[in-house]
């Protein structure tokens, strides 16, 4: 498709690839480490484009990793952006609910910063925080 062509997003493969890796990001803030970390780029290049899917990391809950459609290799089963803000609008608040009854702050592990317990990521550091017991009053 040339470029400066109206298309239809969710029909644009360009669109699908950064649907891609907003997927890959959602990969990344709830596991706290890039996908394919550990892997050299050619590995990871061969898995992209073999059509191997992304390997189900520890601690995601089932709906939290239904995201990971996001990161589908066919382009045309990715579920759309609309989709994937619902989905995780229903996690904040979820995730809200949850914090609301204990207001107790918690401390960092990766720089010892006092965290709210209303936020999963340190601000100082940027450590996942959101699995942390509460620290003592």
């Amino acid at each position: 498709m040339p470029i400066g062509d109206t298309a239809d997003a969710p029909t644009n493969p360009r669109f699908a690839s950064d649907i891609y890796s907003f997927g890959m990001c959602m990969i990344e803030a709830f596991s706290d480490e890039p996908p394919y970390a550990l892997d050299d780029d050619d590995t990871i290049l061969e898995k992209v484009f073999s059509g191997e899917g992304y390997p189900r990391s520890d601690g995601f809950a089932d709906d939290e990793w239904a995201l990971k459609r996001l990161t589908d290799p066919d382009w045309e089963q990715r579920i759309s952006l609309s989709s994937a803000i619902t989905e995780l609008k229903l996690f904040a608040e979820r995730e809200e609910l949850r914090n609301s009854v204990n207001k107790t702050d918690r401390v960092c592990p990766g720089c010892s910063a006092m965290v709210g317990v209303e936020f999963s990521f340190c601000e100082a550091c940027g450590h996942r925080v959101d699995n942390i017991v509460a620290a003592s009053a």
